[in-house]
């Protein structure tokens, strides 16, 4: 069973953890890093916000784009917020609860859509990659990012070297356990004739899967 919505205690333990964690944060810059030399005007979606810490660094870094962020817990989008008006950018990043398979946005609406950790939480993935489609301009493209459960030992120890053994183990060991995809995984989904995007890529970045969607 698939755990789509974090209640409120869970959500305040993952957003403490996410903004003290290594990893998480270098992942969340590494993802803005991508996003703003591609775009610097326009609207953004991020599906799976949690505490909006990845739309809220796309916004410091690129003035002109508009965010939003939705996400299945009204207590993840309730600190989202918050952290928003923290960082002073909550006219141009807005959050919302909604579902991934069922979005509140008219068609062809967004420029880019991203998604981090989020994907292997979707218990209707193809519907959600339906609904991205809707709500995604022509030619435009959506990047979703997950953990992955089958890296090479060669990969995990480039993984212990950068950010030591213990959060390694936790990242490895502990959480891959329950939040990962496997790479076969990914490619038998993006195998199903539901699949209505233009080109469909999987690109490997050691720990972390990235699809690449154009619609």
């Amino acid at each position: 069973m698939k755990i789509e919505s974090i209640p409120a205690p869970g959500a305040r333990v993952y957003a403490l953890i996410a903004s003290k964690s290594p990893p998480l944060r270098d992942l969340c810059k590494a993802v803005a890093a991508e996003v703003t030399p591609t775009l610097t005007t326009g609207r953004v979606l991020d599906l799976g916000t949690g505490p909006g810490y990845l739309p809220i660094e796309i916004a410091a870094r690129a003035p002109g784009l508009e965010l939003e962020g939705i996400d299945l817990s009204p207590a993840m989008v309730k600190i989202a917020r918050k952290n928003a008006a923290k960082k002073g950018v909550a006219d141009r990043v807005r959050f919302q609860r909604a579902n991934a398979a069922d979005l509140p946005f008219e068609d062809d609406y967004f420029d880019l859509i991203i998604s981090t950790l989020s994907f292997h939480h979707w218990s209707r993935p193809l519907d959600c990659l339906t609904e991205i489609n809707r709500v995604l301009k022509a030619q435009h493209e959506a990047w979703i990012y997950d953990a992955r459960r089958d890296t090479t030992n060669e990969v995990n120890a480039e993984f212990r070297s950068e950010y030591g053994r213990f959060l390694a183990f936790l990242f490895l060991k502990l959480v891959r356990a329950h939040s990962s995809v496997t790479l076969r995984e990914i490619e038998a989904l993006l195998a199903s004739p539901e699949i209505i995007f233009s080109i469909t890529n999987v690109i490997d970045r050691g720990v972390i899967l990235k699809l690449q969607l154009v619609k």
